[in-house]
């Protein structure tokens, strides 16, 4: 898996797919953290740190935590990562999104637009206006 994956309409992925990038997540810091490693580790110890690396991670596709792992040690030879300084890096390596470029609307979308909105249900009126009423008067600024 070398990115985090979307289900076919495009939404956020499934739980089961979150669970399995979360694990990658941790398996990847424990390797990174292994540079620093200390025989007398706590097993719970180890487990709240990967738990705070997939926190923070967990949005990031793998290919760029990946990414962001050789050149932190490129770049920090000598100092202990922490989740926030990779998610920096992978963060400035991941494409920015495209502006979405808007337009003027065309004289047929105006006046479709436009009927749109003429087109009010009387009695969804009045039941809106009697709404507003109750609330200027509980407001004090009403009849």
């Amino acid at each position: 898996m070398n990115e985090l994956p979307k289900a076919p309409n495009g939404s956020a992925p499934s739980l089961a797919e979150r669970n399995e990038h979360r694990i990658w997540i941790k398996g990847r810091a424990a390797t990174l953290l292994s540079h620093y490693w200390r025989e007398d580790d706590d097993p719970a110890l180890l487990a709240a740190i990967g738990k705070d690396w997939a926190d923070v991670l967990e949005g990031i596709p793998q290919e760029y935590i990946q990414r962001a792992c050789i050149q932190y040690q490129r770049d920090e030879p000598r100092r202990k990562p922490t989740p926030g300084a990779l998610y920096e890096i992978a963060r400035a390596m991941m494409p920015k999104p495209a502006p979405v470029e808007r337009r003027r609307m065309t004289a047929d979308e105006v006046a479709d637009y436009q009927e749109r909105i003429g087109r009010v249900n009387p009695e969804r009126k009045a039941q809106a206006e009697a709404i507003l009423r109750s609330v200027a008067i509980k407001l004090g600024i009403g009849e």
